[in-house]
């Protein structure tokens, strides 16, 4: 039998404290030992022996109460016993059990795949009343991201509000604003902490900016949730905006940047559209309104960012009705559904710096093989404007003229005086991306 507490426990050898861990031979080869939930039950870790190797692992408690580890590097071939020792805690008494699998033990057997626990729902707003903003943040800043856009964050109810049970994260014009006209756009500052008493992101001037050059000329919405969610499903019924140069997003970062800043520690874009109703590229391929796509970041820095090995996209008619976008994460895989058209299909066979063919050390070597997709994320909902990243090419041909070129140092002003060329495709509410619900469930 195995010998030695990695856990530095000290327990007492009542087998009878702890119930047996059952084993799981998945169909991927991988092991899963999962242990009963008992009232004042704690499972600290396991050692096991299989073919002569020790493994170690610790525990962690799943929605459905049930303790859970598994091994996602070994590949159990089915005829080995497997040795144990188990630890945990029950009611304060530190305990420990020891035991053998048996291949024919009905312990032990082959679950069909990609089977999924259903979890718990961890978040879940129907927009019936006013925002509350008990679950989700406001972003207030004028940090257009590295894409440089041109909106400014604002939590004003002109941008974000509710209305017959949906939500609206709406642009508008800086000029419709009280304290803004043409000549304070033109000359004047735009202070957050002024204006609203916080700012949640100075960098790249987010916090305050004094004109000339042009103030943001366009004030939209940005809303993040309280709320997290490693490995699960998130669903959002959702209208997305008509409207030249509106770039609208439903997507995931990291609550913390375990693995380093973006893209290290990943990105999940569950859905992005552009307004135009005509964005084609060079081959004819339109682009514009009637597409929606869907894009995973992840590399050691930017110059390295693989997204393209992890992006999908769908040609429809989305504008103008809504549809249900779904991310279904574990960690076998990430996939995107749009009223359950798979979108992206991302399996995880193997670690993500060995399929990026990545030089130099593993940055992600201390997560799982999902990693950095292996941490807790938190649900972004927002309608940006223009931005000098290529999400809006110079090359490509749109129904209005581009007002600004990627390279250019003036693009707030370019993209201001172009007005009376995007103007006439803003029409109302339509502007705006329209959501019924948000659901974020915990596996």
């Amino acid at each position: 039998m195995l010998t030695g507490l990695v856990l530095c426990l000290v327990v007492s050898a009542l087998a009878e404290d702890l119930p047996k861990p059952r084993f799981t031979h998945l169909s991927s080869g991988e092991i899963e030992l999962s242990v009963d939930d008992l009232p004042g039950l704690k499972i600290h870790g396991i050692l096991y022996k299989i073919s002569g190797t020790v493994h170690q692992g610790l525990f962690k408690q799943a929605a459905d109460g049930r303790w859970y580890h598994k091994n996602h590097e070994i590949k159990y071939n089915g005829k080995d016993k497997i040795e144990y020792e188990l630890f945990g805690d029950n009611n304060g008494k530190l305990s420990a059990i020891t035991g053998v699998i048996n291949p024919e033990d009905s312990g032990l057997m082959i679950s069909p795949p990609r089977i999924v626990r259903r979890g718990h729902v961890v978040f879940r707003d129907d927009f019936s009343h006013a925002f509350d903003t008990t679950h989700w943040n406001y972003e207030v800043s004028m940090y257009g991201g590295y894409n440089w856009e041109i909106q400014a964050y604002v939590p004003e109810a002109r941008n974000i509000f509710t209305r017959n049970g949906h939500l609206f994260i709406k642009p508008t014009l800086t000029v419709d604003h009280p304290s803004y006209d043409e000549y304070k756009l033109q000359h004047g500052t735009m202070d957050m902490n002024a204006m609203y008493g916080y700012c949640t992101n100075s960098d790249r001037y987010g916090c305050v900016r004094q004109a000339p050059p042009i103030l943001p000329p366009i004030m939209s919405g940005k809303i993040t949730s309280k709320e997290t969610i490693t490995f699960g499903k998130v669903e959002v019924r959702a209208r997305i905006p008509c409207g030249d140069w509106i770039w609208p997003a439903i997507w995931m970062l990291p609550k913390y940047s375990s693995y380093g800043q973006w893209p290290r520690s990943g990105e999940i874009d569950i859905m992005e559209s552009r307004g135009n109703i005509v964005a084609n590229d060079p081959g004819g391929k339109n682009h514009g309104r009637n597409e929606v796509g869907s894009t995973m970041h992840w590399g050691p820095d930017a110059g390295q960012n693989r997204f393209m090995m992890t992006h999908g996209d769908l040609d429809g008619e989305w504008c103008h009705s809504f549809h249900d976008y779904r991310l279904e994460w574990t960690i076998d895989y990430i996939q995107v559904f749009v009223d359950n058209r798979k979108m992206m299909d991302i399996p995880i066979h193997q670690s993500f710096w060995n399929w990026g063919h990545f030089g130099g050390n593993n940055i992600w070597s201390s997560g799982t093989k999902a990693a950095p997709f292996d941490k807790p994320f938190y649900l972004i909902l927002n309608v940006a404007v223009g931005g000098t990243s290529n999400f809006f090419p110079d090359s490509w041909h749109y129904n209005s003229r581009k007002p600004w070129r990627n390279d250019s140092p003036n693009e707030n002003a370019d993209f201001w005086n172009a007005k009376n060329d995007w103007l006439p495709s803003w029409h109302g509410d339509d502007v705006a991306m329209e959501i019924d619900y948000v659901q974020m469930t915990q596996y």
